[in-house]
């Protein structure tokens, strides 16, 4: 006797294929009397899914790939992306889809749409640097998400948060606190630090303080370590009284740089990060940033995502608020 396929269990159970797959994965919005009901096909007539076979049947892979731009090391070492990352795979676990990690390496993962193993993507955290992956995706009409905005990318749909009010609270505690040399150290080419130093500029130039070079400064390795050599350097070259790093890595190698060239902070100079990452709080001095809510992004990454491959609809982008934490490593200028 042949095979039976999922389509014949779903009109057994009276049901669509799609309430069949939920059963299958173990997936919850299922009654008990339904689930009952098509677990006892299953077991009558010895069903056993052929994982291919069924996306090809449901035209949908229920995987979702998400798209890493970066060196792996980076991303993974970097507990904001890994905030991210979680918040990704929590809600795609929750509605009820896979989740398939991609390096775009070749444009495989163009490969993997077009052979139906997902069904759209989430990219992690492009930048300019990227927009290749956008075009290949858009060729491939391939739905996809991304967590940060490209100003340029007027028709991508993205969930970031407001980088430029996060930059301006920073330089307001900043030059509330007496601050006028204040260093700003970023990264290259990423829409959010780009975003930042926008704020930077502004924040400056409204309360009457020139924009110098001098301060600026944009680091290769947003690490601790690149922190610490792109600080070492600003000492040397524009003694500031503070600085604003565009992440929380880049910060705490700024308070190494400053403590090694015999400073104190926040006595002598004072640091604000970006993110707040759970290990802001336990450095010594404790981290001054702005928090943004890494968990909460990846997670509704992925819910726009599904609301995009279910409705077929392409959602609205979301911009997500911040907030300032003050700490210790921030205080008033000596006189």
């Amino acid at each position: 006797m042949p095979a039976i396929t999922i389509d014949e269990i779903a009109r057994l159970a009276g049901v669509s294929k799609t309430t069949v797959s939920r059963v299958l994965n173990n997936k919850p919005d299922v009654s008990q009397q339904t689930r009952e009901t098509i677990m006892a096909l299953i077991e009558q007539y010895d069903f056993h899914p052929h994982a291919l076979a069924k996306a090809i049947s449901l035209q949908k892979s229920q995987s979702i790939g998400l798209i890493i731009p970066h060196e792996a090391q980076y991303i993974f070492s970097n507990p904001f992306y890994v905030e991210v990352m979680r918040g990704v795979s929590t809600e795609v676990d929750r509605l009820g889809y896979y989740l398939l990690i991609c390096y775009p390496h070749s444009q495989n993962y163009v490969d993997i749409y077009k052979q139906k193993r997902v069904d759209g993507f989430i990219i992690l955290s492009p930048g300019s640097l990227h927009k290749n992956i956008f075009k290949s995706l858009y060729d491939a009409e391939a739905p996809f998400i991304s967590t940060s905005m490209i100003p340029d990318e007027k028709e991508m749909v993205y969930v970031d948060v407001d980088n430029k009010r996060g930059a301006r609270l920073a330089m307001e505690h900043l030059i509330s606190l007496g601050h006028r040399r204040i260093a700003f150290i970023g990264k290259p080419r990423l829409a959010s630090s780009i975003e930042r130093l926008n704020g930077y500029r502004e924040t400056l130039q409204e309360h009457g303080i020139a924009y110098d070079d001098n301060l600026v400064m944009i680091s290769g390795d947003a690490s601790i370590s690149g922190g610490c050599s792109a600080a070492h350097e600003m000492l040397r070259r524009a003694n500031p009284t503070a600085f604003f790093l565009v992440n929380d890595l880049l910060a705490m190698g700024a308070i190494k740089a400053i403590q090694e060239s015999g400073l104190n902070v926040p006595r002598d100079v004072s640091v604000i990060g970006f993110d707040d990452i759970p290990l802001s709080e336990c450095i010594y001095p404790p981290l001054t940033t702005i928090r943004q809510p890494a968990f909460e992004k990846g997670v509704r990454a992925a819910r726009l995502l599904v609301q995009y491959l279910e409705k077929k609809k392409k959602p609205k982008s979301q911009l997500l608020d911040v907030d300032l934490v003050v700490r210790n490593s921030t205080a008033a200028v000596r006189s």
